[in-house]
């Protein structure tokens, strides 16, 4: 995937890091010139991979969480979206 500029590069990065079950508060990890281009990023990585890429927002995105995807439901889900043979 190409992505649409070095912030957003920057923010998969970071998530892409992440370990399960840290939780971060956005005002304590973004500037506030950049805050909300570093949710629509966040968005973008949890539209982009399978189960959010293990990424959440709360209710009212001030706070982002890492969680772990079972083993079973990627080999599932790969299984299952995998390309037919020709």
């Amino acid at each position: 995937m190409i992505l649409p500029d070095k912030y957003t590069e920057t923010v998969f990065e970071f998530l892409d890091q992440a370990k399960p079950d840290q939780t971060f508060v956005i005002e304590n990890i973004t500037k506030v010139a950049t805050r909300a281009q570093f949710i629509e990023a966040v968005k973008l990585y949890i539209q982009y991979y399978p189960f959010g890429g293990g990424v959440e927002f709360n209710t009212d995105y001030t706070k982002i969480r890492k969680f772990e995807i079972p083993e079973e439901a990627l080999k599932a889900f790969y299984e299952y979206h995998k390309y037919p043979k020709i």
